[in-house]
């Protein structure tokens, strides 16, 4: 269905805004269907799923929070929350980091370890559709395209960090 028709805009779209609702609707799209078919099914949100996917292919020791963040997919999560609630549920535990005593290891427990190994195959079986309609060719321009896209837009917020 046309981007304009489903979302029932009548008038034209300047192509930058199209580009950005054309993303934003698949990106809702994509969360719907991971959320209904994997994380309500488990109990656990997406940045969730993330964290404990995360700590599960770490190092023994854990990580610290700033390092959980830097290899999340939502960069603006408050990890140490998400933490704080993973901790309640007994998925994830935290331990003083000697080396760092401004911060704790944060540690995948063995019940998250089990939650997360039982969550896995469904979610990679939910991925594995998500380019069910494309060609070998049309995945990997899609893949290239949307790279550009975040590179470019890497390197506009790396320079107003800087400024």
């Amino acid at each position: 269905m046309d981007l304009r028709e489903e979302l029932k805009i009548s008038k034209p779209i300047d192509p930058g805004h199209e580009v950005a609702l054309a993303l934003l609707l698949t990106r809702e799209y994509v969360a719907r269907i991971l959320d209904e078919q994997v994380f309500k099914k488990a109990a656990i949100t997406d940045q969730q799923f993330n964290v404990l996917r995360i700590l599960k292919g770490g190092p023994r020791q854990g990580y610290l929070i700033c390092e959980i963040k830097g290899r999340m997919i939502y960069r603006n999560a408050d990890v140490p929350r998400l933490v704080d609630r993973l901790a309640k549920q007994g998925l994830v535990k935290r331990f003083e980091n000697p080396k760092d005593r401004r911060g704790s290891r944060i540690r995948i427990t063995p019940q998250g370890d089990a939650l997360q190994s039982k969550v896995r195959p469904i979610h990679a079986e939910a991925c594995g559709d998500l380019d069910g309609c494309l060609s070998g060719a049309e995945r990997r321009a899609l893949l290239d395209l949307l790279e550009r896209l975040r590179d470019h837009y890497r390197v506009k917020l790396n320079a107003g960090a800087e400024e």
